[in-house]
C-alpha cells in the first residue's frame, strides 16, 4: 500500500539520492524486512516512521553498512552497495550515520574526533596544528561555536551529538542518517540541532531522520516514508498529509485523540502515600514535597537540574546526605533497590539499556525477576506458575514477543520498556518512581504505556513521573514540580501550566510556587 500522492513542481525530476529496492532482512525464523522499496530524493530530509519493531533499526543499519541485507538491493545515486560495511559505504557511497550511543573517543580532543583516520600528517605523526586549524574551519562553516581542542569527554551530549555530526560532514557525507537524534535534549539543544540540518540541507545534505516526536517530523521533513511489521507500508509528501494520519498508517488503526489527565476530586484529601523531607543527594538538596495515592506528580527541569538522580535516591540506588523518605507516614531509613521491592516501591530508569533490561535473560524472567520468592517453595522455583505470571502482565502491557522464552535484547526498545515496567506491575507497587517513561517509544506504545498509569492511579498508587518532555507531562500530570539547579524552583498545578511557565522555572527566569 502506497500513499504517494503526484509529484509537485518542487519535487518533480528530482534526483534520487537512495534508491531502496526490494530489501528484506532475517534473523532466523524473525522477518525484521520483508520486500521494502521507496527512493529517498537528494537534498531533502525524510523521515522514517514507524512503531517500535516495524524495522526502522534493521533499515537504517542496512543503509549504514553496519549489516548485510537477506535480499534486494539499495543504490546511492546509481550506484549500487556491493560491500556491507561501513567504512566502505562511507568512503564510496558518502553515506554516514548518527546513531543514538555516538561512538566517539571520549579522550581525543574535538579536532582529533572528527579527523580520525584523515588526520593531516601520518597516523603516528598527525599534524597537531593543521588538524585544529581544519576542525576549527570545519566547525566555523557549520555555525557551530565548539573548541576545537575541547576534550570530548568534558562536553555535554548534545555538543558531542554535534561533533558526529561534523566528523560525517568532514568525510564529505552527501547523505546523513539521524537516528532518534533528539530523544535525550533539551528543546534548546535540539533547536541547535536542527539549525545546523537546516544548514546542511541548504548545502544539498540529504538527510534520513527517525523520530517518534512528531512535531519534529513535521517541522523538519519533506517527506514521510512509514514502515508497519517489517514493510513499506505508505509514503506521503509532508504537505499532503496530518500527523493523525501518519500516525494511523504507522499503527495501523486510527488511535484517535488521547485525552489527557483529569485528576479525581479526592485526590486532595488523601494522606500522603511518598513524602519528602528536605531530601538531599547527589545534584539535588533540601526537596520536600508530597504525593498522595492516585496522584501523578510530574517532575520537570533541565538534565542537570538533579531530578533523575532525585527519583535514584529515593529508590535507594544513590546515597543521600539528608533529609528523609517516608512512605505512608512511616519513615523510609536505610533505603536500597532490594528494601525497596519489599515496600513495594518501584522504579523505572529512564536508561533502560544500562540500568533496566537484565540482557542475557528472557522476556519472562526480565518480567519475573522481582517476584521468584513469591513463585517458590521449598527454595524450588516453580516454574510453569511464574511463567504463566509474566505472560499474563506481558498480554496487560500488550509487549509484542513471538514468546517469554525469547531474549529480551530481540524486542525493540519500545516492547523492551513495556515488559520493564510489567516487571514493576508484578509486585504491586505502592509508590512508582518512572523516569523518562517513553523515552525512545513509539506513539502507539505511548498511548499504552499513558493508559497503564491511569490505570494504576485509578486504583490507588501514586506515580512520580520525571521527565525532558514537557507535552507528556502537561498530559499524564496533575501536579508538575519543576527543579532547577537541584532544588524545587516551583510546583505549577498542571491544569494551568505551559511549556513556557515550566521553562521558565527551569531556567532560573522566575519564582514561582503553588
Amino acid at each position: 500500500m502506497t500513499m504517494l500522492p503526484p509529484q509537485d513542481d518542487a519535487t518533480a525530476g528530482r534526483e534520487v539520492a537512495v534508491r531502496i529496492q526490494g530489501i528484506s532482512r532475517s534473523f532466523g525464523p524473525v522477518t525484521a524486512l520483508d520486500d521494502v522499496s521507496f527512493d529517498i530524493t537528494a537534498g531533502e530530509v525524510t523521515a522514517l516512521l514507524g512503531e517500535n519493531g516495524a524495522g526502522k533499526s534493521t533499515l537504517l543499519k542496512i543503509l549504514a553498512g553496519l549489516q548485510p541485507p537477506s535480499g534486494g538491493s539499495i543504490s546511492v545515486f546509481g550506484e549500487e552497495i556491493s560491500s556491507y560495511d561501513p567504512n566502505t559505504v562511507l568512503t564510496r557511497h558518502s553515506v554516514a550515520i548518527v546513531p543514538q550511543e555516538l561512538s566517539l573517543l571520549p579522550d581525543r580532543t574535538v579536532a582529533e574526533n572528527i579527523l580520525v583516520g584523515i588526520e593531516p600528517g601520518s597516523r603516528l605523526f598527525p599534524a597537531k596544528r593543521r588538524m585544529n586549524e581544519r576542525a576549527g574551519q570545519l566547525l566555523s562553516e557549520l555555525g557551530l561555536d565548539i573548541d576545537p581542542q575541547a576534550s570530548v569527554r568534558g562536553l555535554d551530549l548534545a555538543v558531542q551529538q554535534l561533533v558526529v555530526v561534523a566528523r560525517a560532514v568532514a568525510r564529505e557525507c552527501r547523505v546523513l542518517i539521524l537516528d532518534e537524534p533528539t530523544a535525550m535534549l533539551t528543546p534548546a539543544e535540539a533547536d541547535r540541532l536542527f539549525a545546523l540540518m537546516d544548514r546542511l540541507k541548504a548545502n544539498g545534505t540529504t538527510m534520513v531522520y527517525v523520530s517518534h516526536r512528531m512535531p519534529e517530523v513535521f517541522a523538519l521533513c519533506d517527506r514521510l516514508e512509514i514502515l508497519r511489521d517489517g514493510r513499506h507500508v505508505a509514503s506521503f509528501r509532508r504537505d499532503a498529509v496530518t500527523p493523525e494520519a501518519a500516525v494511523a498508517a504507522m499503527v495501523g488503526r486510527e488511535l484517535g485523540h488521547f485525552a489527557g489527565r483529569t485528576a479525581p476530586a479526592e485526590i486532595a484529601d488523601a494522606a500522603p502515600a511518598l513524602q519528602l523531607d528536605s531530601l538531599s543527594g547527589r545534584r539535588h538538596q533540601d526537596v520536600s514535597l508530597e504525593v498522595r495515592p492516585g496522584e501523578i506528580l510530574g517532575i520537570a527541569g533541565l538534565p542537570d537540574s538533579g531530578r533523575v538522580e532525585l527519583l535514584a535516591n529515593v529508590f535507594g540506588a544513590s546515597p543521600a546526605s539528608g533529609g528523609r523518605v517516608l512512605i505512608d507516614g512511616v519513615a523510609y531509613d536505610g533505603r536500597s533497590p532490594i528494601a525497596s521491592v519489599g515496600r513495594r516501591l518501584g522504579f523505572l530508569p529512564g536508561e533502560r539499556r544500562a540500568q533496566g533490561i537484565l540482557t542475557t535473560m528472557s522476556v519472562g524472567d526480565n518480567i519475573g525477576v522481582l517476584t521468584t520468592a513469591a513463585f517458590a517453595r521449598m527454595g524450588l522455583i516453580r516454574r510453569r506458575r511464574l511463567n504463566e505470571n509474566a505472560i499474563s502482565l506481558a498480554r496487560r502491557m500488550r509487549v509484542k514477543t513471538a514468546s517469554i522464552d525469547q531474549p529480551i535484547t530481540n524486542l525493540s526498545g519500545g516492547n523492551q520498556q513495556k515488559a520493564l515496567l510489567a516487571r514493576w506491575l508484578a509486585v504491586d507497587p505502592r509508590v512508582l518512581l518512572l523516569d523518562e517513561p517513553t523515552r525512545g517509544v513509539d506513539v502507539g506504545a505511548k498511548v499504552e504505556i499513558y493508559e497503564e498509569m491511569f490505570q494504576l492511579a485509578s486504583r490507588g498508587v501514586a506515580i512520580v513521573c520525571s521527565s525532558s518532555d514537557l507535552p507528556e507531562l502537561l498530559s499524564v500530570t496533575d501536579r508538575i514540580v519543576v527543579m532547577c539547579q537541584g532544588r524545587i524552583a516551583g510546583v505549577l498545578p498542571t491544569a494551568s501550566a505551559t511549556e513556557e511557565s515550566i521553562m521558565a522555572l527551569a531556567t532560573d527566569a522566575v519564582t514561582s510556587a503553588a
